[in-house]
């Protein structure tokens, strides 16, 4: 919930001030993709859908857009990782690559059907490939950072139930 709470805040007061030319950072997405490789058997639904609510309201962009993709994809990433994870990191990066991508990848079609105004190439190559991108280097270091400072290696599960 707290994580929630700071995705959703970094989003409204520090996404806009750090765009990398047209890849601006979704850190809601960042945050549900990552929660669902490092919990994948804890995981539902309800998060992605709250956020992905919220980061609609707050982008601009249309209503129920991004709930959709995130819902669909993060849930179906967890669900993938559960079942092909190794515990390397490889997989998690592997994981966490397809995810983003089909994330944007469908936030950006609903984009251009309900009125992004340019063609699909350019839609790709300018708003949904720098954001992939962004979100990825973003979700590994998260992934990173809590796969060595929260996990318990007695159990070599991650703590993130413990933290909130």
């Amino acid at each position: 919930m707290v994580g929630a709470v700071a995705a959703v805040l970094l989003q409204v007061f520090l996404a806009p001030h750090i765009a990398i030319g047209s890849g601006v950072p979704a850190f809601p997405v960042v945050m549900c993709i990552v929660t669902a490789i490092m919990e994948p058997r804890f995981y539902s639904c309800v998060l992605p859908f709250a956020l992905g609510l919220a980061f609609d309201l707050v982008s601009g962009g249309p209503l129920g857009a991004m709930a959709f993709s995130l819902t669909t994809f993060s849930v179906g990433a967890a669900w993938f990782y559960e079942r092909v994870a190794n515990d390397t990191v490889f997989m998690a990066v592997v994981n966490l690559a397809i995810g983003l991508l089909l994330i944007e990848m469908c936030y950006g079609v609903f984009l251009l059907l309900f009125g992004y105004g340019t063609n699909p190439f350019e839609a790709f190559a300018l708003r949904t490939l720098p954001c992939f991108l962004y979100d990825l280097v973003l979700a590994v270091v998260l992934y990173l950072v809590i796969n060595r400072f929260f996990r318990d290696d007695t159990t070599s599960q991650p703590m993130i139930k413990q933290l909130s």
